[in-house]
């Protein structure tokens, strides 16, 4: 139950490292778009596939279709 968690904020993290990565381009060298696109897919791709959910479903009497 926690791995997905982890996952989930090891993707956040990598995000966050990426979108840093794009905004100071200069720390590694010139090009360092292409790792910061990298790591931003693979962060994604992380969240998404966590299994976390931020928002509680609601029930389909409370949406009214039942």
């Amino acid at each position: 139950m926690r791995w997905k968690y982890v996952s989930f904020v090891l993707g956040i993290s990598l995000c966050l490292v990426a979108v840093f990565l794009m905004v100071e381009g200069s720390i590694l060298g010139e090009r360092t778009t292409g790792i910061a696109t990298l790591l931003g897919i693979v962060g994604i791709g992380l969240i998404a596939t966590s299994g976390v959910r931020l928002l509680k479903p609601e029930s389909q009497k409370e949406i009214g279709l039942i």
